[in-house]
């Protein structure tokens, strides 16, 4: 599976999506969240995170290279790489887990922003597909 490819993909949705709610495209990957689509965003959001989830699951299991031989030059080859790509605290896998932990804390600010627009937790709950939670 291609994690890369996910990404786009999940960010692709996001900002279509986005634009079907707004009426517009968001310009510079901003876009303004008020009173009326408060709700909209934080259930977009989540729903790319969760649809992103599921498509990657599996694929973190497979970032792990296996060394080509038995020699030693293989063997540190694959160790780089598997630490580049999984263990090394800038890994592609970690940052990958940081971008859907800031996105699970953007739908938490959405939801906070929500009942600062007055909306309850029934409206919220419901807006969101019977899930209050990020």
């Amino acid at each position: 599976m291609d994690i890369g490819a996910s990404l786009n993909a999940v960010a692709g949705a996001a900002f279509d999506a986005a634009a079907k709610i707004m009426g517009n495209g968001p310009t510079g990957g901003k876009f303004v969240v008020n009173h009326d689509n408060v709700l909209a965003a934080a259930k977009i959001i989540r729903t790319q995170v969760e649809a992103f989830g599921e498509s990657t699951r599996g694929a973190f299991r497979d970032l792990n290279v296996d060394p080509p031989g038995e020699d030693i030059v293989s063997k540190r080859l694959a160790d780089a790489w598997n630490d580049r790509l999984v263990f090394d605290g800038d890994s592609y896998a970690v940052r990958i887990d940081e971008y859907v932990r800031s996105l699970n804390e953007l739908v938490q600010q959405l939801i906070e922003s929500a009942k600062t627009y007055g909306y309850n937790e029934e409206q919220i709950t419901a807006a969101l597909g019977g899930d209050a939670r990020a």
